[in-house]
């Protein structure tokens, strides 16, 4: 695959109304698709999946492209 896009951001953010067994931290993110911008929260486990899932699968990954190298 070899669509280029730019790097977002990963924040820290602290869950303000923390229920029972929820985390204490999110990662949080905006995303755009097709229909707009939204925000997702994921936990450090649910990342960790996802890079795994990513470095297991290379050929599937998008890479940086060159304007984003220079501006990011």
């Amino acid at each position: 695959m070899s669509i280029k896009t730019r790097v977002g951001k990963i924040i820290e953010v602290i869950n303000q109304n923390k229920k029972k067994a929820s985390s204490d931290l999110y990662e949080a993110v905006l995303l755009r698709n097709a229909t707009g911008v939204h925000p997702f929260l994921f936990t450090k486990v649910e990342l960790e999946v996802a890079y795994s899932r990513a470095r297991k699968s290379p050929e599937d990954v998008v890479t940086q492209s060159f304007i984003s190298k220079l501006i990011d």
